[in-house]
Parts: structure tokens; sequence; C-alpha cells
């Protein structure tokens, strides 16, 4: 369990990470991607197999990275909102996605995508840090 502190708005964020990935697994992953991702996204995975953000107003589920193209599949992203890639939720309405064109993240609600999309940050580990940014 890592925590992560932001000072300036003394929001702690406490990190619990799942299970390790084999090599094998992020390959695969990066062999069925056509985007960028965010610097820091796969450095995490390296680390753990997605994980439970939380704090002060914070909770997030990173999914499980090989689990994470079919979710996309059977959440129709592709078909409601193809410049996105979503890779966690807050466990009810909200996705937390990479824009396919920059590799920035975004949220924005499962029903109406993307049309109420909004930037979060430009890199995964500023998320970490604090994801309501």
């Amino acid at each position: 369990m890592l925590l992560w502190g932001n000072k300036m708005k003394r929001n702690m964020v406490t990190i619990k990470k799942k299970g390790l990935l084999s090599t094998t697994e992020i390959n695969a992953f990066l062999e069925n991607i056509n985007f960028a991702l965010p610097e820091g996204f796969i450095e995490f995975y390296e680390q753990s197999n997605g994980g439970v953000l939380s704090g002060e107003n914070v909770y997030v589920d990173l999914w499980p990275l090989p689990d994470m193209i079919a979710m996309n599949k059977n959440y129709e992203v592709e078909k409601y909102a193809p410049d996105f890639f979503i890779f966690g939720s807050d466990g009810g309405g909200t996705a937390y996605c990479i824009k396919k064109e920059d590799g920035y993240i975004y949220d924005m609600q499962f029903i109406g995508m993307p049309d109420d999309a909004s930037f979060i940050c430009e890199t995964f580990n500023e998320f970490l840090q604090n994801p309501n940014l």
C-alpha cells in the first residue's frame, strides 16, 4: 500500500495494489491497442494488476490490465465513445479513460459518453496522486 500526498490541497490518496502481471500479459495488452498511453501507465501496471485509489471524496477502481479490452467491448466504448479507452471507474456512473489521440486522462459518465468528457490530467502519476484534479 502506497500513500501519495498533495500538500497544497491536503488530500491524501491511498493506493491498494492488486497482484502482479507477467511480461507476457503486458505485451499482449500493448499488441492489442493502437493509441497513446499516458506517461506512467505501463510503469504502474508493471508493479500491479490494477488497484483501488481511495481517500477523502475519492474512490477509483483501476481495472486489471488483461480485462480492459474486453470491458471496453462490453461497454461498447468503440461505438459510443470511439476516441476514448476506459481503464477504471468510481464504482458508480463515472468512467476514467484515456483519450486515444493524446494519451491524456479524462472522466465521463457511462451514460452520455463522450458528450460530458472532462480533462483531468496528462500523466498517470498525476492521476494517481489526485484523481479529482
